[in-house]
């Protein structure tokens, strides 16, 4: 009888033990190491048969029964469906890639870049928001037309692929979802620092003007407008990319005079020599090196927050919050946030600022996030949990242009369709109803980064029909603050 409690015990214990493994991988999978989806459906089903057999095997109360059983049942399907419903399942979103990336150059056999493509394609369909009800017929005519290309070539590179894949993925016009140039011996023009340092830029390259370049490019960039098309015309592989060998004849240009180099490939360098020569044209100066910080200008009443990327941690958390008890010391009535430039990151960065300002209940970005088959919508309500010892009661204005980026984007239009602030300077390059929230990948065979959208974004104040934030106040984005002098000097009198 002691021997049978035993064994019924160690029975149940590896059963529980089996299932919390099971459950555990999900995290697991997320922030440590990827692995098939099957793995968690087999454990699961490992685990049921086992109770089954257990509760055959021995008498057991009904009370446990009625426990055990929907406990494992629910378990099992959700450790069963979570790997064909978590978008961030195999993905390198929370954890880094230590893979191996292949160098622009390097040839790769079409098996290889067609099971690249193939994966490609899955987590496509499994992510995107577009998909929900499978592939659009664009995007599937793209990647055959696609597959065959690369099946009849005579050798494929690693751009030669990734190029394909930037024809898959332009039809769905979601600047958000693309590859990058993510190669680890890139080389870059030495240069280049020197000659943007004495107001050069490129006016051509091997005879083909930078407007044709651009115009050329579009087919392989991924945007929302053309104002966001943007190419690093230094880098060694983007030149590859867009079918420039060398020798390369640059033509140079300051606005009234136009110069000719001739560079070979020994005129660029690694990336940290590139950073190197670079150095003394950047540094020094009295503008901090952090990507916030603000100054206070009490001539005009006026705080200027400036935020090249939405990093929301400590360092902003604590930079606002300084700010803003600067600005109640010193009675300060005007506050600026400049946008320019800024590439996005965590659209929480908008919501901590919000928090200084009298307002009870706002609304942030509505989305629908895709997880498989399910579909999570948010009408965007959000309820202020306002700092009452520090809420400004004065101006707020948001400074862009067209770089200001995704959440970049997105913290203009929360103060605009708020009814906040006002925005100042030029339109950001996305629009307001689009994609974001990204899941991150590395194709198997080259290590190819490729990021793709899980949500579908939608304009907070829906009766704005603008498809992008349209700025109170328009100018070019360069000459931003010197049009908010103008608007508090205007305000002033």
């Amino acid at each position: 009888m002691k021997c049978h409690n035993k064994r019924k015990l160690y029975l149940i214990l590896l059963i529980c033990c089996t299932m919390a493994l099971t459950f555990a991988l999900i995290p697991v999978n997320i922030f440590c190491v990827n692995f098939p989806e099957w793995v968690t459906v087999l454990l699961s089903l490992f685990s049921c048969c086992g109770l089954i057999a257990y509760l055959a095997a021995f008498k057991t109360k009904a009370v446990i029964k009625i426990v055990l059983l929907p406990v494992f049942g629910l378990t099992a399907i959700v450790c069963s469906f979570a790997p064909y419903l978590i978008p961030y399942w195999n993905s390198f979103s929370f954890k880094n890639y230590n893979g191996v990336i292949l160098n622009y150059n390097e040839v790769i056999p079409y098996e290889d870049a067609a099971d690249d493509l193939n994966a490609l394609m899955g987590h496509l369909k499994k992510v995107h928001p577009l998909f929900g009800d499978g592939v659009t017929a664009d995007v599937k005519t793209a990647y055959l037309q696609a597959l065959k290309r690369l099946e009849t070539a005579d050798t494929i590179t690693v751009n030669d692929l990734r190029r394909e894949i930037q024809t898959i993925l332009y039809p769905m016009h979601d600047a958000h979802t693309s590859t990058y140039n993510n190669y680890p011996d890139d080389r870059f023009l030495k240069v280049f620092p020197q000659k943007n340092h004495e107001g050069y830029s490129v006016f051509s390259i091997n005879g083909k003007c930078v407007e044709q370049i651009f115009e050329d490019a579009k087919p392989y960039v991924c945007f929302e407008t053309e104002d966001w098309i943007s190419i690093d015309l230094g880098s060694l592989a983007t030149l590859d990319f867009y079918g420039y060998d060398a020798p390369f004849v640059f033509e140079w240009t300051d606005g009234d005079n136009v110069i000719s180099e001739v560079y070979s490939e020994k005129d660029f360098v690694s990336w940290e020599e590139f950073l190197e020569i670079r150095a003394p044209y950047v540094e020094g100066g009295d503008k901090p090196t952090e990507f916030v910080y603000y100054e206070i200008d009490r001539e005009k009443s006026l705080a200027l927050l400036t935020l090249t990327q939405c990093d929301y941690n400590q360092t902003y958390v604590n930079c606002v919050r300084s700010m803003f008890e600067e600005i109640m010391q010193k009675d300060i009535h005007n506050v600026a946030v400049d946008l320019r430039g800024n590439g996005g990151g965590s659209s929480l960065v908008g919501n901590e600022f919000i928090k200084y300002l009298p307002v009870d209940m706002y609304y942030d970005g509505p989305y629908d996030w895709r997880w498989g088959f399910l579909n999570f919508h948010s009408d965007g309500q959000t309820a202020n949990k306002q700092y009452k010892d520090l809420l400004f009661n004065g101006n707020v204005y948001m400074l862009t242009d067209r770089d200001s980026f995704s959440a970049a984007k997105d913290f203009a239009m929360l103060i605009q369709d708020n009814r906040l602030g006002k925005v100042i300077g030029a339109s950001p390059a996305n629009t307001v109803n689009g994609y974001g929230e990204i899941a991150v990948f590395h194709l198997p065979n080259t290590g190819l980064y490729v990021q793709i959208s899980t949500k579908k974004w939608y304009r907070i104040d829906q009766t704005n029909t603008d498809s992008y934030v349209m700025p109170d106040y328009t100018c070019n984005g360069q000459n931003a603050i010197e049009k908010l002098y103008e608007i508090l000097e205007f305000n002033s009198v």
